[in-house]
C-alpha cells in the first residue's frame, strides 16, 4: 500500500497539472451556460489522474491505464454527464456523444445547457488530458529537458481542443491566457529544477529564484499578445464552428407567402381557408406587436424564400440548433410572451415576437414531442426566424423571453451599403426603380417615394371574387412583371406588393426583405385575417427596421370587369364591305370552261386512278396523316422528354426528373396533381393516386437534399421503380383513358 502513496513530486504535478486543465476548460464558459461543464471536466482530470498514478505506482503497463480510463468514462459518463443510471442505452448515448457530439455542439448556437447530454465532450476532454499529462509526467527515460516539457502536452492540446470548440469571441481571454501562462510556465520552473538535482550553495538557488521569478513576470507580461497571435483576434480566431456547416438545408421547405391566399376572405366556404380560424393565442405580447412567422431573404426568380449565408459579412445567418438559452444581445422592451397555437396552425415555420432570448416547448403535447421540439428546433439570430422541423400542431404550446427592438423605419434613416443578392434579380424593375422615385435624391428617400408610388397607383384585389379572377396569385417574375407593375393598373394583395417593394427597395440600393407574419389584436387570438406581409429595411447599424404593409399597399378595390360580350360591342363599328356584283353569263361560260380544262389536266397526271380515289386521298387520307404526324410528335415529344430527364448529366437531375415524369404522367390520366414551385414532392404525392407516390417522393427528398451525391445506381433504380409505377398506374384505368393519357397535351404547360 505505501507505494501507492503518491510523493511530494506527484502531488506537485497533479496539482499543476489540474490548475493548467481548469484554465484550459475554462474557455468553454461562453459555450456552455453555469460551471457544470467546469465541474465536470475538472472529475475527469481527477480520475484520470488518480488512475494513471495507481496503474504506474502499481507498474502495470500503459493499457491498463487506457482500458481503465475507458471503464470510468462508460460508468461514471452516465450518472454525471447524461443524468442517467449506467446501462446499454446509455453506454449508446455516450458512443454516440463521443462520435457525434462535436458537431451537435458546432451546430448549436451557444451557449449551450449546462446540463444536457453536451457535457459528455469536457468530461472526455478531462480524461484525456488527466490521462496523457500523468503519464507522461512519470516518464523516467529522455532528456531531462524533454521530460521536464511534455506534461505540458495535456494542457495545451487541451487549450487546443476547447479553442477549436468554442465560439469567435470568447470572454476574459487576456485573464485566461495569463493565468494558463504562468501556471504552465511555473510548472515547467518546477519540473526542470527537479530534473537538475539538489542545489548546492545559498548563492545558487537564490538566483535560480529570481530567475525563476523573471520568467513567470515574463510569461505574465507575453501572455496576452502571444495568445491574441495563438488564437486570432475576434474577427480572425479560427474556430470549427466557422467551418461546421449545419446540416439543415431551410431551403427544403415551400415559401409561406405562396401561400397567402388561405387567409383572405372567401366569398363562399372553403374548408381550406384560414380567414375566420384562429391561428394562436398570444399572452404577454402588447397589442399591435408584430408575430413573425417567417422572414424572407432571398428570391430567386420565382418566389421570396428564407435562405441561409444571405446577410454580407455576418456569420449569424444560418439556422442553428439552440439551447433553452439564446445570447442574442439586442436592445429593446424586453417580454414574457407564452403562445397556444389554434386549429389553423401547423407545419414548422415558428411564431415568434421580437428577438429571442430563450425558448421552453411546454405542456400541450406528450413528453416525446415537446423533446423532439426542443431537440430540432433552430433558430437565425440574423433574421429572428425559427423553425421546428419535427412540426408543429394545434394545441403546442411555448414560452419564450425576447427583446422588441425599435421596429418601423424612417425616411431619415441612413441606410446599410451591405446589398444581398436579391439587387441582383430586381433587374426586371429598374425602369419602375427609376420612374417611381424621380425627383428623390437621397436611398431612403427613394424607397419611401416607390411605396408612396405604388400605394398610391396600385389597387388590391385577393383574385377571389367572380370579377377579380383574373389577378392571380404567386409572385413570380411574370406575374410582378407583367401581370402587375407592367399591366395598365397594378393590382394584388400582400403576397404582390410586398415582394415587389423589396425587389425595388434592393434595386435602389437598400437591402430590403419580406417578412409573412401577424399583428397582434388586443385580445391576443391571432386569426387568419390577421396575417399580413411587410418589408424590412436594413439600416446603417445593421439591424433591420419595418416598413409597415400600410405605407406601400392601399385596400382599394379595381373597378369591376365589364363582360366580354359588351366589351366587344363597345369597340368601334366597321360598315360592312361594297357589296360584289354578280358575275355575267360569259364571265360563268369562261369559267365552266377553265374548271373543265383544268379537271382533264388533273385527271391526266392521275396516272389513271379514278377520281372518286383521288378525292379520298385528298381530303381523307391528307388529313388522317397529317393528324398521325401531330400525334406522334407529341408521343415523340414525350419520349425526348423522358429520355432528356432519364439522362442529365448530374444525378440528382436525373432522380428529380424520375418524380416529374410520375407527375406528369398522374396528371395525363387526369389525377389532380398540382405543380408549381409552392408544391412540394411530399404534398404532390398525397394528390397521386398511387401508394407508392409518397416514398418515392421521400426517397427523391432524402436522395436530392441529403448530404452527400447519390450514386449512378441509385438514379436507374429509382427510374426503375417510377417506371414500374407508370405501368401500374396504366394498368388502373380504362384503353381509352390510357390513349388520352398517352396523346395529353396537360403537362407541357403548367
Amino acid at each position: 500500500m505505501n507505494r501507492l502513496l503518491p510523493t511530494r513530486a506527484h502531488l506537485v504535478d497533479a496539482v499543476l497539472l489540474t490548475a493548467t486543465c481548469a484554465a484550459a476548460l475554462a474557455g468553454l464558459g461562453t459555450t456552455f451556460t453555469g460551471i457544470g461543464f467546469l465541474v465536470v471536466g475538472l472529475l475527469g482530470v481527477l480520475l484520470a489522474i488518480t488512475i494513471a498514478h495507481v496503474t504506474s505506482s502499481l507498474g502495470w503497463p500503459t493499457v491498463s491505464a487506457v482500458v481503465l480510463t475507458i471503464v470510468v468514462f462508460v460508468l461514471v459518463g452516465g450518472p454525471l454527464a447524461l443524468r442517467s443510471p449506467p446501462g446499454p442505452g446509455t453506454v449508446a448515448e455516450l458512443g454516440d456523444q463521443v462520435l457525434f457530439g462535436w458537431k451537435d455542439l458546432l451546430t448549436t448556437l451557444p451557449p449551450v445547457d449546462g446540463d444536457g447530454p453536451l457535457l459528455v465532450l469536457p468530461w472526455l476532454l478531462g480524461l484525456v488530458a488527466g490521462l496523457l499529462g500523468t503519464l507522461t509526467a512519470r516518464l523516467r527515460s529522455g532528456p531531462a529537458w524533454l521530460r521536464s516539457m511534455l506534461p505540458l502536452v495535456a494542457p495545451i492540446a487541451l487549450l487546443v481542443a476547447v479553442i477549436l470548440l468554442g465560439v469567435r469571441r470568447p470572454s476574459s481571454l487576456w485573464l485566461q491566457g495569463v493565468v494558463l501562462a504562468v501556471l504552465a510556465l511555473g510548472w515547467l520552473v518546477v519540473r526542470m529544477q527537479r530534473s537538475t538535482g539538489p542545489v548546492r550553495g545559498g548563492a545558487g538557488r537564490a538566483r535560480r529564484v529570481l530567475v525563476g521569478s523573471a520568467m513567470l513576470g515574463l510569461a505574465g507580461a507575453a501572455a496576452l499578445p502571444v495568445t491574441t497571435w495563438v488564437a486570432g483576434a475576434d474577427d480572425e480566431r479560427v474556430v470549427l464552428r466557422t467551418y461546421v456547416q449545419p446540416p439543415f438545408d431551410i431551403g427544403q421547405y415551400p415559401s409561406p407567402l405562396s401561400s397567402f391566399r388561405r387567409y383572405v376572405a372567401m366569398p363562399e366556404p372553403d374548408a381550406v381557408n384560414l380567414h375566420d380560424v384562429t391561428l394562436m393565442t398570444i399572452d404577454g405580447a402588447p397589442e399591435g406587436s408584430r408575430v413573425r412567422i417567417a422572414t424572407l431573404d432571398d428570391y430567386d426568380g420565382v418566389v421570396w424564400g428564407a435562405a441561409e449565408d444571405t446577410v454580407p459579412g455576418s456569420t449569424l445567418d444560418t439556422f442553428q440548433r439552440v439551447s433553452s438559452t439564446i445570447d442574442n444581445p439586442v436592445d429593446g422592451e424586453r417580454a414574457d410572451v407564452t403562445v397556444t397555437l389554434g386549429e389553423g396552425y401547423s407545419g414548422v415555420w415558428l411564431p415568434t415576437v421580437g428577438s429571442l432570448q430563450s425558448m421552453h416547448f411546454d405542456e400541450g403535447a406528450s413528453d416525446d414531442a415537446v423533446q423532439d421540439m426542443a431537440e430540432s428546433f433552430r433558430y437565425n439570430l440574423a433574421t429572428s426566424t425559427g423553425v421546428v422541423p419535427s412540426g408543429l400542431a394545434p394545441g403546442d404550446v411555448y414560452h419564450f423571453t425576447a427583446v422588441r427592438p425599435a421596429e418601423e423605419v424612417g425616411e431619415t434613416s441612413a441606410p446599410s451599403g451591405d446589398l444581398t443578392d436579391a439587387a441582383l434579380a430586381a433587374g426586371f424593375l429598374h425602369t419602375q426603380a427609376v420612374q417611381w422615385t424621380a425627383g428623390a435624391s437621397e436611398l431612403m428617400e427613394r424607397v419611401f417615394a416607390a411605396a408612396e408610388h405604388l400605394k398610391s397607383e396600385g389597387k388590391y384585389s385577393d383574385g377571389v371574387l367572380s370579377s377579380e379572377k383574373i389577378y392571380h396569385a404567386g409572385h413570380y417574375v411574370r406575374r410582378l412583371s407583367e401581370e402587375f407593375v407592367n399591366a395598365p393598373i397594378m393590382v394584388g394583395n400582400d403576397e404582390q406588393y410586398a415582394a415587389v417593394m423589396a425587389l425595388v427597395a434592393n434595386k435602389i440600393g437598400v437591402p430590403a426583405r419580406v417578412v409573412l407574419g401577424a399583428v397582434v389584436p388586443d385580445d391576443g387570438v391571432v386569426e387568419g385575417k390577421d396575417v399580413q406581409a411587410w418589408v424590412e429595411l436594413r439600416v446603417a447599424d445593421g439591424s433591420w427596421r419595418v416598413l409597415p404593409t400600410e405605407s406601400f399597399m392601399d385596400t382599394d378595390r379595381p373597378a369591376e370587369q365589364p363582360p366580354i360580350a359588351e366589351q366587344e360591342m363597345s369597340g368601334t363599328v366597321v360598315p360592312p364591305p361594297a357589296p360584289i356584283p354578280p358575275p355575267s353569263t360569259l364571265a360563268e361560260q369562261n369559267d365552266a370552261e377553265l374548271n373543265a380544262r383544268k379537271g382533264d389536266r388533273e385527271e391526266d397526271a392521275g396516272g389513271g386512278f379514278p377520281a372518286w380515289l383521288r378525292a379520298v386521298l385528298l381530303y381523307v387520307g391528307l388529313p388522317l396523316v397529317a393528324v398521325v404526324l401531330v400525334l406522334s410528335s407529341v408521343v415523340l415529344a414525350k419520349a425526348l422528354r423522358r429520355r432528356r430527364r432519364r439522362s442529365a448529366e448530374r444525378v440528382t437531375a436525373r432522380i428529380v426528373g424520375g418524380w416529374r415524369e410520375l407527375v406528369d404522367h398522374a396528371r395525363d390520366l387526369g389525377q389532380p396533381v398540382p405543380v408549381g414551385a409552392g408544391w412540394t414532392r411530399r404534398e404532390q404525392s398525397f394528390r397521386v393516386s398511387s401508394p407508392q407516390a409518397p416514398g418515392l417522393a421521400a426517397l427523391a427528398d432524402r436522395h436530392v437534399f441529403g448530404p452527400s451525391q447519390p450514386l449512378e445506381g441509385v438514379a436507374s433504380s429509382y427510374w426503375q421503380e417510377v417506371d414500374a409505377e407508370r405501368r401500374r398506374m396504366s394498368q388502373g384505368v380504362t384503353r381509352r383513358r390510357r390513349v388520352r393519357a398517352a396523346l395529353s397535351l396537360r403537362t407541357w404547360w403548367k
